[in-house]
């Protein structure tokens, strides 16, 4: 069995999606002082390696303590995104092509790889590929159980990817990174959040297992 991680680090001064404070690991205990260390962290729940509830762009949908468990792992495919231009559209005719013969459907986790997860922290980061309204159908229409991708979002503003997806309570998986090691493979997806009560979102430990 090989796993592989898909997880970016969380640390201070993790970029976030603009607007968003500035993530904090503070040390609050240290061995040597206090006999035992420990540290604080602050940081909003859209940090790092990520997943969205429905909650996120739905008033009274499922916070993410409240989506069920299942939801977050399935039968996992990649779709390669790389050779798209900035902010271009992920289209249905595209996800067709790309997915064609893969047997996706109800239960599967869709990986999105653009290559945008090299480019964090810096201005082009933003301008990554993203889902139109189209694209965002069609996944909804296969019944998945997540979409994921190696940005910070899985669409451009205004979030047609979000407001597609999320109501039919497909989670999204974001600030993915090492998609290139699941091309052509066959995989599990795991990502499970934090039981933040009421939250919108939580960090996660991404993983794929290879069969």
């Amino acid at each position: 069995m090989k796993i592989v991680d898909l997880t970016v680090d969380l640390k201070t001064n993790t970029p976030v999606f603009p607007g968003y404070p500035i993530p904090i690991i503070h040390q609050w205990t240290s061995v040597k002082e206090h006999g035992y260390y420990s540290n604080v962290l602050m940081l909003v729940e859209h940090t790092g390696t990520h997943v969205d509830s429905p909650a996120h762009f739905i008033e009274g949908a499922p916070t993410i303590d409240k989506v069920p468990l299942e939801r977050f792992m399935g039968k996992g495919v990649v779709v390669d995104a790389t050779g798209l231009g900035p902010k271009a559209p992920i289209t249905r005719e595209f996800l067709e092509k790309a997915l064609k013969g893969k047997g996706v459907g109800k239960g599967w986790v869709v990986l999105i790889m653009t290559g945008y997860d090299s480019k964090a922290g810096t201005p082009e980061w933003f301008n990554h590929p993203g889902l139109d309204e189209s694209g965002a159908k069609y996944l909804a229409e296969l019944e998945i159980n997540a979409v994921g991708i190696d940005a910070p979002s899985i669409d451009q503003a205004p979030f047609p990817g979000h407001k597609v997806l999320l109501p039919k309570g497909i989670v999204i998986f974001e600030n993915l990174t090492n998609l290139k090691e699941l091309v052509g493979k066959n995989f599990h997806f795991y990502g499970f959040p934090l039981k933040i009560s009421n939250g919108s979102a939580s960090p996660v430990r991404a993983l794929a297992v290879l069969e």
